[in-house]
C-alpha cells in the first residue's frame, strides 16, 4: 500500500491508472476527480510525512496496490446493515460516513448487531469539515465509481485480496480506565445524564465535575479485551445533559479515563515509530490532533486523514485505527518460484 499527499492532478492520474484507493480532502477537490475504483470523504486535516496539517489544496490518497478487484456500494441509513453483504471471500471493507448525519447516528447505534460484522476486517472513518465550517457546511462521502456525493449515506469500498494476503485491523488508544466510580447508563445513546456510580443513582455531569472537569478525557470501557473510548462533546450546565461523540451502551461499565498530564507526550509514546506504518491504511481522530497538539508535529510512522470518528468494526473515538496486510502462513508454497524469492 502507498500513501501520498497529492495534488488533484496527481490523484486523478492514480485513478485513471486503474488504482484502487481511498481519498480524503476538500469537497471541491474530490468532486473534480475522474470516476474509478475509489471512495472519498471530506476533511481538512491530515497527518502527512511532514506532520499534522490543515490543507484544502491537497488530497490524501491511500493506494491499495494489492487489490485484485474492488467495488463501491452506497448505503442509505436504513441499508447500513447490509455493509457486510458485498464483501469478497478474501479481503476487507473500508467504510466512510458523513459526520452529524442520520447514517452516522444509525451506524454508531446499530453496527454491533449487524450480521457478520466481525467476520472480516472493516475499517473506516467519519468525514467532516474544517472546524470553522461546522454547522455551516455538511460533510460528504463520495462514490468514486459514479462521482456522486452524499451527506447522509455510507460509501463502502469492498476490496478483494489475493489468497496469499490477509488484512488485520488494529487500534492505538492512549487512554485507560481511571480509578473513579464505575459508571453504568440505563439507556444507549449520544446524550446522557442519569447513571449509576458504583451502583448508586447519580449524575454523569456531576461525576465529570468531581473528577476535575477535564473533558479531554473520554469514558473508557473494556469491550471484549479492547479499551474503547466514548468522547465527551459538551455539558449543559443548566440541564446537566452530556453530549457525546459516540453512544454509550446501556448496561456497559465505563470509567472516566485516567488523567494524563501531557497528552501530547503520551500520544507520541503510545504511537511510537512502528516499522512499515507508512505502508498501512490509517486514520486518526480530530480530538487527538487537537488535544495532543499534532499540528506541525511528526509522531510515529502513521500517516492518513484526521477524522471525526473512526471505525474499527464499530464506531470509536480518540483512536488511531490502522489496517495492514500480512502474508498468510504457508502461502509462499502456493506462489511461483520467482514470486516466493
Amino acid at each position: 500500500m502507498r500513501n501520498l499527499f497529492a495534488t488533484q492532478a496527481e490523484a486523478a492520474g492514480l485513478i485513471r491508472s486503474g488504482a484502487v484507493l481511498v481519498v480524503a480532502g476538500a469537497e471541491a477537490l474530490l468532486m473534480g476527480l475522474p470516476r474509478g475504483r475509489w471512495v472519498g470523504g471530506t476533511t481538512a486535516y491530515f497527518i502527512a510525512d511532514g506532520g499534522g496539517t490543515s490543507d484544502t489544496t491537497h488530497l490524501f490518497c491511500s493506494v491499495i496496490d494489492a487489490a485484485e478487484d474492488a467495488r463501491v456500494v452506497v448505503l442509505p441509513p436504513d441499508q447500513l446493515g447490509h455493509v457486510t453483504a458485498g464483501r469478497y471471500a478474501n479481503g476487507f471493507s473500508y467504510l466512510l460516513l458523513p459526520a452529524r448525519s442520520e447514517a452516522h447516528r444509525r451506524y454508531a447505534l446499530e453496527a454491533p448487531g449487524f450480521p457478520g460484522l466481525y467476520d472480516q476486517p472493516l475499517m473506516g472513518w467519519i468525514a467532516g469539515v474544517h472546524l470553522d465550517e461546522i454547522g455551516r457546511s455538511a460533510a460528504k462521502v463520495v462514490d468514486g465509481s459514479t462521482g456522486m456525493a452524499f451527506d447522509n449515506a455510507g460509501a463502502a469500498l469492498h476490496v478483494q485480496l489475493p489468497s496469499r494476503l490477509a488484512a488485520e485491523v488494529d487500534i492505538v488508544n492512549i487512554f485507560s480506565p481511571g480509578d473513579g466510580p464505575a459508571i453504568v447508563f440505563p439507556g444507549t445513546g449520544f446524550s446522557v445524564n442519569a447513571c449509576t456510580l458504583d451502583g448508586k443513582p447519580g449524575s454523569f455531569a456531576r461525576a465529570i465535575a468531581e473528577s476535575g472537569g477535564d473533558m479531554r478525557l473520554p469514558l473508557v470501557a473494556d469491550y471484549a479485551g479492547a479499551m474503547i473510548n466514548v468522547s465527551i462533546q459538551s455539558v449543559d450546565a443548566g440541564t446537566g445533559e452530556v453530549q457525546l461523540y459516540a453512544p454509550v451502551v446501556a448496561g456497559e461499565t465505563y470509567h472516566l479515563a485516567r488523567p494524563i498530564a501531557d497528552i501530547g507526550a503520551a500520544y507520541s509514546a503510545g504511537v511510537g515509530a512502528p516499522d512499515g506504518a507508512g505502508n498501512m491504511l490509517s486514520c486518526n481522530c480530530i480530538l487527538n490532533f487537537l488535544y495532543a497538539g499534532l499540528e506541525g508535529k511528526r509522531t510515529g510512522g502513521f500517516v492518513g486523514p484526521v477524522t471525526f470518528g473512526e471505525i474499527a468494526y464499530n464506531l470509536v473515538n480518540q483512536t488511531l485505527v490502522h489496517l495492514e496486510l500480512t502474508e498468510v502462513p504457508g502461502s509462499a508454497e502456493l506462489l511461483p518460484a520467482w514470486s516466493a524469492s
